[in-house]
């Protein structure tokens, strides 16, 4: 009687900086998708060219038209944060995935903020300029996932201070899409300081359905609105949201240079009541 050979074990999965990055290079689409997560959560710098070469790929397409791997490739990017990926992220604000359109618009604030850009009036204004012919060329027509890619853009040009980008955003102030309604709403916040247009957000705090009441939470919170601070703490939401959104609110108000308002330290002092 013969025994049984075990079956050799598998490799262990190579969690080394060269090691995803051959994978992204040349791994199956699992293994490429998985390493370009890996590379911008470990904030790999190596991974910059290889994270570039993959916001380019044309094989991993999905039969709607979406492109996986770009998505993923444009959010380790804004992880990295490194003003290296400038180039290729503006490029894929051209793509016809609007997710990837979406994570390239999120990904270029993350590097702004990263690296003081949106502090550089002439780079400021040169990512201004990228974003605002993204929207425009996204509202020619997209193949999939438009809404996303518009919410994003929209967002990003409020975070980045685009003052010529109010005339494009004010429309959708009026649009059918809630979310579109909201991302405009606080965009022209943060553009203008007129707190008219973050009314729809606090009243949405009280809306039925709880998804909305998040999403609005959360809204609230990057549009940097301070007095919103007590009916967020209020709403009938998870606090972990809560916290997420207040979060958000002090640090917007700490890059303004705020840390001593007293509207400020009664956004910690609620912070410190939800922990």
């Amino acid at each position: 009687m013969t025994t049984a050979v075990p079956p050799d074990p598998p490799p262990a999965a190579d969690l080394t900086p060269a090691g995803q990055i051959a994978k992204l290079r040349h791994g199956d689409p699992g293994e490429r998708y998985y390493a370009a997560w890996w590379l911008g959560r470990m904030r790999v710098v190596e991974g910059i060219p290889a994270l570039i070469e993959a916001l380019a790929d044309e094989t991993d397409r999905t039969t709607q038209g979406g492109y996986p791997l770009r998505r993923n490739a444009a959010r380790a990017l804004g992880k990295v944060a490194s003003p290296a990926g400038i180039p290729a992220l503006k490029e894929a604000l051209r793509c016809s995935d609007g997710q990837v359109v979406a994570a390239a618009a999120q990904a270029l604030v993350e590097i702004a903020l990263a690296n003081n850009l949106d502090q550089d009036p002439r780079q400021a204004g040169e990512l201004g300029t990228a974003l605002l012919e993204g929207l425009r060329w996204v509202e020619q027509g997209l193949q999939t996932e438009a809404p996303a890619a518009l919410e994003a853009l929209i967002e990003a040009l409020g975070h980045l201070k685009v003052a010529a980008a109010l005339g494009q955003i004010r429309p959708y102030l009026e649009h059918p899409s809630m979310r579109l309604q909201w991302a405009a709403a606080r965009a022209c916040y943060r553009l203008t300081g007129d707190p008219t247009f973050v009314q729809p957000l606090l009243s949405a705090l009280d809306h039925p359905n709880i998804h909305l009441r998040r999403a609005a939470l959360l809204d609230l919170g990057a549009s940097g609105y301070l007095p919103a601070a007590q009916a967020m703490a209020a709403a009938a939401v998870e606090a972990n949201i809560k916290l997420l959104a207040l979060k958000q609110l002090v640090e917007i108000n700490l890059r303004c240079g705020k840390e001593a308002s007293t509207d400020l330290q009664q956004v910690l002092w609620l912070i410190d009541e939800l922990l």
